[in-house]
């Protein structure tokens, strides 16, 4: 091999095409050994700087983890514990107590909005004191008749809730002064008053479907059974019926409605009644004369 083609042997680093097979073949053992001498250089500085770029890339993904961890949490606080740092004893007690925690609790929780945490933790303790029958202000047990107060803090609501209505104890100024006292409503309101007609309607319709009787066949209602017990109702005494008789030919179920519909037509003086009431001498109800009262 030529001076010439030694150096440019060596010059060259990165090789476009393989050698050509005649130079090898022409070449001595020297020259041979030259080149495989010149060629693991060059695998050496090669394998330099893939490494070179290998720390490069390694570090750059380590800078946008660290800047992606610094997203997540709160930079005060940080700062706050590089600017003061922990003694030896408060280091071994955090080492203490981070050791007896499990790896899910030692996971830093992302910090809340200003007020947030507060509102989350009271919360918390509101259904934690309710879930174990105290109350949900403190750590006392829930009143009689109360839900989630004690006694001590019921009274306090009950005090708010007279002052939001503008009552107060009778004899004083403020209930002098506030107006006057309007009467409950509870249970008498249109609404309530439907629901409670509807309840009584889906549950003699489901008594109906037990008995095996249709319900428009039936007098459910007092006024539906005043109106049927009166229209079998006997003209004459000699004719008259007990009060199970008129119930099984009127078609009424139940049995409190139909004593309730037979007192509104006797204090009607529509119908009279023979009888003792006992046992052996029953009640027995007939329809009074066409030109009475009724």
């Amino acid at each position: 091999m030529s001076k010439d083609d030694r150096l440019a042997t060596r010059k060259t680093k990165r090789p476009t095409k393989a050698l050509p097979l005649n130079f090898l073949l022409g070449c001595g053992q020297a020259s041979l050994d030259e080149f495989e001498l010149a060629r693991l250089a060059d695998v050496a500085d090669l394998r330099k700087e893939l490494h070179a770029i290998l720390d490069r890339v390694i570090d750059q993904m380590a800078q946008a983890a660290l800047a992606s961890w610094f997203k997540s949490q709160d930079r005060q606080s940080l700062k706050h514990a590089i600017e003061n740092e922990e003694t030896a004893e408060q280091w071994a007690a955090r080492m203490i107590r981070d050791g007896q925690r499990s790896p899910e609790e030692l996971i830093p929780l992302p910090s809340l909005e200003p007020g947030v945490a507060h509102r989350a933790a009271a919360i918390l303790y509101q259904k934690r004191n309710m879930a174990e029958g105290k109350c949900r202000v403190c750590p006392k047990p829930i009143a009689h008749g109360s839900v989630q107060y004690c006694e001590e803090h019921l009274a306090k609501a009950r005090h708010r809730e007279q002052q939001k209505k503008g009552l107060s104890l009778p004899g004083s100024r403020e209930f002098l002064y506030s107006g006057e006292v309007s009467e409950s409503t509870h249970g008498r309101t249109p609404g309530t008053l439907q629901s409670l007609a509807l309840q009584r309607e889906r549950a003699t319709r489901a008594l109906c479907l037990e008995l095996g009787v249709k319900p428009e066949d039936a007098a459910v209602s007092l006024k539906a059974a005043v109106e049927a017990i009166y229209k079998i109702m006997p003209d004459k005494k000699a004719d008259a019926l007990a009060q199970g008789a008129l119930f099984e030919k009127a078609g009424v179920i139940t049995k409190t409605t139909g004593q309730r519909a037979l007192k509104g037509l006797l204090a009607a003086g529509q119908i009279q009644r023979i009888g003792k009431g006992g046992p052996r001498d029953l009640y027995r109800y007939w329809r009074k004369a066409k030109d009475s009262s009724a």
